[in-house]
């Protein structure tokens, strides 16, 4: 009996989640200003800004990585912590329903407000560089190689608060 109200609380504890992340998302697009009509148009310049930082994105792994992150949700809230196959399933979920499309445009247009357009031509030359090619593969391989054991570990963890066996720290 425990346990089938154990694996209930975890299913409301992941509806749940998807729930706010879906509210979140929808707060979010409908909290977006309209353009007033005292804004001034985008100039060329600013067009050319943002097409570097859109092209800056992908070419460091932000776009890749974006996506990878659900692992810690996946982790907390499914299966017994080794299911590799249920986990890809509900990443690739996230990745469509929440994931990196939904939200490109507001991380090229921070990018673009962030930094110059030179800084920008760095970054995206950086990026092309073998050696910093070769770091950011590797920062990749080693998220994904630590992958099951993060998702083990985050399970564990919140099992064992659910079980009492762990409490929230103080603030």
């Amino acid at each position: 009996m425990f346990k089938v109200k154990l694996q209930f609380s975890k299913f409301l504890a992941l509806l749940l989640v998807v729930y706010f992340t879906l509210f979140t998302v929808y707060v979010a697009n409908s909290q977006q200003l309209p353009l007033s009509e005292n804004q001034p148009p985008i100039s060329a310049g600013e067009t050319s800004k943002y097409k570097l930082a859109s092209e800056v994105l992908p070419a460091i792994g932000i776009a890749r990585r974006y996506d990878m992150h659900f692992d810690h949700l996946m982790g907390i809230l499914i299966g017994r912590g080794d299911d590799v196959e249920l986990y890809a399933r509900f990443r690739k979920m996230f990745a469509k329903k929440i994931g990196w499309k939904h939200f490109k445009e507001a991380y090229a247009a921070r990018l673009q407000a962030d930094f110059s357009e030179d800084e920008l031509k760095e970054l995206l030359s950086l990026s092309k560089q073998p050696l910093m090619k070769k770091l950011l593969q590797s920062e990749v391989k080693a998220y994904l190689d630590t992958s099951k054991q993060r998702f083990k570990m985050g399970f564990d963890l919140w099992n064992n608060y659910n079980n009492g066996k762990i409490s929230l720290p103080s603030d």
